[in-house]
Parts: structure tokens; sequence; C-alpha cells
């Protein structure tokens, strides 16, 4: 097995000066650990649209060592180990152009790997065709973990799925659906009767919300809130209703299914009786 790091980097600009590295560093084809640190570029300067690909902001890197201050930390690893990347081409261009910046000599450091040639496949569809969650792409240190899993695929023989790109979902749009299926937390969970109705039906209610409306999830739930209901997030006997949206979660259906099937007497609401409750019109639910 083949001694490695796998590199990352975010950038705070388009001239490429760097404002986070991450290493993860993979000994006998074993991962051993992944180091990150935030960098502050030079005066602290960003544009807005790498901002808007890693969140990263001038305030998170105020107090962030330099460049030149972080290579010492990592100097040896670099030296020291083939070094892999996803799209290496970039991150090779950055490790440099922030060396030059500081007058660093690199004449030691190797020529980079890259992934993204082996398997023609951006990081979030190779997560997507290995089956390894994505969600925290475009951080430096999570980007060079995936890295480093990749590669040691790759040396191991074994292939992605790519039968799996068929039923890809960008990464954005699985973001939105992330947000919308959100499990209710906090106060929206703590019932008060204070103010409702007590003539409205879900009056002392416990109630389930599962699924995507056409309103977001928490705003239904603090409607309901207000109206009475006891909100819930899991399926009891105790449940009295359950509001089921489209991709509703497969196993509270599932233990609807069969609490209903064992005699409990649960009532289930859709979309148009979501649109109802919103609309203060409750008179036919």
């Amino acid at each position: 097995m083949q001694d490695f790091i796998a590199v990352d980097f975010e950038t705070a600009t388009f001239s490429k000066m760097a404002c986070q590295i991450g290493v993860t560093i993979v000994e006998d084809g074993v991962i051993k650990g992944t180091v990150v640190d935030y960098i502050q570029p030079p005066d602290n300067k960003y544009e807005i649209g790498c901002i808007n690909v890693h969140h990263i902001t001038p305030e998170i890197t105020a107090n962030a060592p330099l460049f030149d201050v972080i290579w010492q930390n990592y100097k040896e690893l670099f030296e020291n180990y083939p070094i892999v990347a996803h799209n290496a081409p970039f991150d090779e261009s950055v490790l440099r152009a922030n060396l030059d910046y500081y007058g660093i000599p690199h004449h030691n450091i190797k020529k980079f790997i890259c992934t993204y040639q082996i398997y023609q496949l951006s990081l979030d569809k190779l997560c997507w065709v290995f089956d390894l969650q994505d969600e925290g792409h475009h951080d430096a240190g999570f980007d060079s973990l995936r890295c480093a899993q990749f590669y040691n695929f790759y040396l191991q023989g074994i292939q992605p799925d790519l039968s799996k790109l068929a039923s890809y979902i960008p990464e954005e749009e699985r973001k939105r659906k992330i947000i919308q299926h959100q499990q209710l937390k906090g106060d929206v969970l703590r019932k008060d009767l204070s103010g409702a109705d007590t003539s409205n039906p879900f009056y002392n209610k416990k109630v389930v919300i599962t699924g995507v409306f056409d309103v977001e999830r928490e705003e239904l739930a603090r409607k309901l809130k207000s109206l009475g209901a006891d909100i819930d997030t899991a399926i009891s006997r105790r449940t009295n209703f359950v509001i089921i949206g489209r991709e509703a979660g497969p196993s509270k259906l599932a233990k609807l299914q069969s609490l209903i099937e064992n005699g409990y007497n649960i009532r289930q609401l859709g979309q148009q009786e979501v649109s109802l409750i919103m609309s203060d019109d409750l008179s036919t639910i």
C-alpha cells in the first residue's frame, strides 16, 4: 500500500490567495487523520465570488496566520509525501502562487496526482457513485478526506458504481431538499395552549408533519402550534394527526399504516388541508 497526502485549498481571491488548507495523511493505505487550518490572505482581502463558493469570510480569517507562517507546519509533508488532489492543477497552482507570493522556494515539491483525471467526475458526483456523503463539500478538510478515500479506492482497485449517475441529483438541489426535510426542533415542539381556540380541530392534539409542502415545514408547524397543536417528530399510538406531503418519510408512513391497521384512529391530511390551515379555513377539516 502507498503513503501519500491528499490536499485541498480554498481561495479568497481569483488570484488564488489561499484562505483554508486541508491535508489528509495516508500511510500504508490507512487514513491517519486530517489537518485543516484557516489562512489569512494578504490584507485579509476576499472576492465575493469566492465567498459564495465556500462561505469563508474576512471575519473568519481576521486572526488566522498568514500563509508563510502556516507553511512551516506543512512543509515537511509536502516535501516528503506524494501529493494527491481532486482537480490537482488548481490546487497545485494555488500552492505555488502562495509560495511565490511569500518568496518561498518550492523546487522540492513533486507534481500533484489528480483524482479528477483518474475518474473524470466532479467531487460531488464521485461521492454519489461511491455512496459517500458530500454535505461538507468546499471545506478544505472535508474535500481532502474525500480525495484521500477516492485515491485509496483507485489503488485498491475498487470501482465506482457509475450506474448511480442516472439518479444523480445536483448538489444545490439536494441542499434545498435537506432544508425542506429538516427535522423540527426547539420552541416549536413545546406545546402552548395559551390564546388558542379550544373549538378548532388541532387544539391539544398531537400532530406529526412529514414530507415537503408548498409552505416551509417550520412555518406550517408554527401555524399549527398557534392553533394549540402539540407538534411531535415521531408517530406513536398517541398521535392524532399526520400531515403528509411529497417525499414523506417511508419509515413514518410504515409506522402510520401499522398503527391504523391495529385500530388507532389517526387522521391523515395532505397539501389541500395544509392550504386550508394556512388560510385559517378549518371548517372542512
